[in-house]
């Protein structure tokens, strides 16, 4: 037997493990030469997989090892969150072996619940946001992500002549031979705390980009519109408007509305973008990485270049356009007669707004101008009523929008902040542009084309308890016992309306919902109480309406062949999770963005007076929100001294005092944090206004 074979044999003899000097013990290795063969041969043996050490004991047989994504904290730990869905594993500083937040690693688990990083299979951020901070030699960044626990370091020649306290983008260059994480400023994207730098800073954080590379711009710069109708129906005689916001650029859906005997013709056009991005293209591949525009107050970081997304797809007004158009017959009570799916060409004859559509609807407008658009305007209002009754019955949820409207004047600066308005007409299109969306859903469905379903899934029984006690703690009463149904909540939420707490309830409703998402497996969609749906109607800003186009226009061409099915089944899979990554990046983004805006109106606002909400509590305080959306926070020891602990009813509780979410409340804007996006708040209200029943004091540290 060899030496080799004699050192593996010993440890495997001994299931508890043994160290290296029990191991030389046993074997005799007392020589300099018979020393250096056992490192040689254990060395060996840990690299074919037959042994292995930890914290200093030597096992035969390989490690347990499981891979997953590293999840960093600022104070320089990380946890793993496994691919196999296992208990997440603590991951110490000095075991990270350059492995940095956001890495796809493989962690040996060790003992006491903690591990080892032994690989790294795949960098997670390759490029940061932060601010730079300058040294006489060199400089470092520190990571706006939170998560990301460590400087980077940039020596001087790579800094790009970037002052201090600037936000930039650097280039993460990892060095496990050295304890630190060296980089590359890429960009200067202004200086912290400027409004610009700021915005900035926050959408290429999630990934979204400003620019596009130069050979997507050239391509898009060499497309035009050409008059070609071959295969298309022209519909550039029927009478065709546009309504979106006041303020919007793109305008990718149209619509024509005929009366007919009994009912209604409903014509839902949109911007046929695929006619001029091709799969694979390089605009196709730009459009499928960013998955999405991204809209903030005064901009858009678009999907789409400027030239497609405002011009050549644009349906702007006495412009000829390239569409795909669905035409739905229904009768009086909004059932469908039928539908017919086409290629067309038409001419919007307008381009009006929600406001501008409401006034008229309400007779706030009554002027020639509008005598050529008037009836059809009413002829939409009563279909939309029709096909909201339809849908209430169905028990479609209608979530209370939670959007906020920022106005800025030309310099940029936030004039006012407020719950974004909503009027009939919004509803109206909404109406149509769901209808279109699901018989466009049914209709490739039925066809066995592979497509990209909008997807929405009952929600969990733990999530609905949850929120089953956060509204019997206000008061209110719903019973889930015989199963949750999209009609029992819509009918509660229709109970709420108009009630003080109407936003926070709808929204503590939707939290408890499944998130929405893309899939090729139709499942559904539970808010909207529909069997089918996707989303056709936005292809300038959406990538899986570009696909659902693709789908929809191999149907009407017959080139829906196997070869085309067999690559675009894979094509959806690719744009499905890609879209739906990008979709949660984007709201994120939107929100800080929001948050920063708020923060910055509320700035000059130290020491007024307003009354909220209470939306939220934790162990160390309670989240208010304003009338104008703009949420804060109040320190625990701004509130009643009393021993305070949180309860299941999302309560902060003391011996003496309850704050309840729900509960309005009087506060005083205490402090304000723009970089953060944080805003602090005091109590100002009455303590007796808060009193609790009296009960039996816990054992809890006097807080306040």
């Amino acid at each position: 037997m060899s030496f080799k074979e004699k050192i593996f044999q010993e440890i495997k003899s001994d299931k508890l493990g043994c160290t290296k000097e029990e191991l030389r013990r046993r074997l005799h290795v007392r020589s300099k030469a018979a020393n250096t063969s056992f490192e040689k041969f254990l060395r060996e043996l840990q690299n074919d997989g037959r042994v292995f050490i930890e914290n200093g004991m030597i096992f035969a047989g390989r490690p347990k090892v499981v891979k997953g994504r590293l999840k960093g904290n600022r104070r320089g730990f990380a946890f793993l969150i496994r691919e196999d869905g296992g208990e997440d594993i603590f991951i110490p500083n000095r075991s990270l072996n350059g492995a940095l937040h956001g890495d796809t690693v493989r962690v040996r688990v060790m003992g006491g619940g903690e591990g080892e990083v032994v690989g790294v299979d795949e960098r997670g951020n390759d490029k940061l946001v932060g601010t730079y901070i300058k040294l006489e030699q060199g400089g470092y960044v520190i990571p706006d992500n939170k998560d990301f626990f460590t400087y980077i370091y940039v020596p001087h020649k790579l800094n790009k002549g970037s002052p201090n306290n600037s936000k930039v983008i650097v280039k993460v260059k990892p060095d496990p031979q050295i304890d630190r994480v060296n980089g590359e400023i890429l960009r200067v994207l202004g200086k912290s705390g400027e409004r610009d730098a700021e915005v900035l800073s926050i959408l290429h954080g999630y990934g979204f980009e400003d620019q596009f590379p130069q050979k997507v711009l050239e391509a898009a710069e060499a497309i035009k519109y050409e008059p070609d109708f071959e295969g298309r129906t022209d519909l550039r005689d029927l009478y065709t408007i546009t309504i979106d916001g006041e303020d919007a650029k793109d305008f990718d859906d149209a619509i024509s509305l005929q009366r007919a005997e009994g009912g209604y013709i409903l014509y839902v056009h949109i911007a046929d973008v695929s006619h001029y991005v091709p799969r694979g293209s390089a605009i196709d591949k730009e459009a499928l990485e960013r998955g999405t525009s991204v809209y903030f107050p005064d901009s858009v970081f678009p999907m789409l270049p400027e030239t497609l997304s405002n011009g050549v797809c644009s349906l702007r007004p006495n412009e000829e356009k390239l569409t795909l158009t669905v035409k739905i017959e229904l009768d009086g009570a909004g059932n469908i007669r039928n539908r017919e799916f086409m290629k067309s060409v038409i001419k919007s004859n307008r381009r009006m707004t929600y406001l501008e559509v409401a006034e008229i609807l309400k007779g706030g407008i009554i002027a020639s101008e509008y005598e050529d658009v008037k009836d059809m305007l009413f002829a939409c209002k009563e279909l939309a009523g029709v096909l909201r009754r339809k849908r209430n019955a169905a028990g479609a949820i209608n979530f209370i929008s939670d959007e906020t409207k920022i106005i800025l004047d030309s310099d940029g600066r936030v004039l006012d902040i407020a719950p974004y308005p909503l009027y009939e007409s919004n509803e109206m299109i909404e109406m149509f542009m769901v209808l279109a969306n699901e018989v466009v859903a049914e209709y490739i469905e039925g066809k066995g084309v592979p497509c990209v379903y909008r997807v929405h899934q009952r929600p969990s029984e733990e999530k609905m308890e949850g929120f089953v006690e956060f509204i019997n703690a206000m008061g209110l009463w719903l019973d889930v016992n015989k199963g949750v149904r999209p009609k029992l909540l819509a009918d509660f939420l229709e109970s709420i309306k108009g009630g003080p707490a109407e936003r926070l309830i709808s929204r503590m409703l939707l939290r408890s919902m499944a998130k929405a998402k893309y899939d090729t497996k139709n499942e559904g969609h539970f808010g909207l109480s529909l069997e089918s749906y996707c989303h056709f109607t936005s292809p300038i800003r959406r990538y899986p309406d570009l696909m659902v186009h693709r789908a929809l226009k191999a149907i009407i061409d017959k080139k829906d062949n196997k070869a085309f099915r067999d690559s675009f089944a894979k094509a959806c899979e690719e744009a499905a999770s890609r879209s739906s990554e990008r979709e949660l990046a984007s709201e994120k983004a939107e929100r800080d963005i929001d948050d920063y805006y708020k923060a910055v109106y509320m700035s000059d606002k130290i020491g007024e007076a307003y009354k909220g909400i209470i939306s939220g509590v934790t162990p160390y305080g309670i989240f208010v929100e304003l009338p104008n959306t703009v949420e804060g926070f109040i320190p625990i020891d701004s509130l009643p001294r009393d021993r305070y602990e949180t309860d299941v009813r999302r309560r902060l509780v003391g011996t003496r005092y309850v704050f309840a979410t729900g509960d309005q409340i009087d506060i005083i804007i205490a402090s304000v944090d723009t970089t953060a996006r944080k805003i602090y708040m005091d109590f100002a209200g009455q303590a007796a206004d808060y009193m609790a029943k009296p009960k039996k004091a816990k054992n809890l540290p006097l807080q306040g």
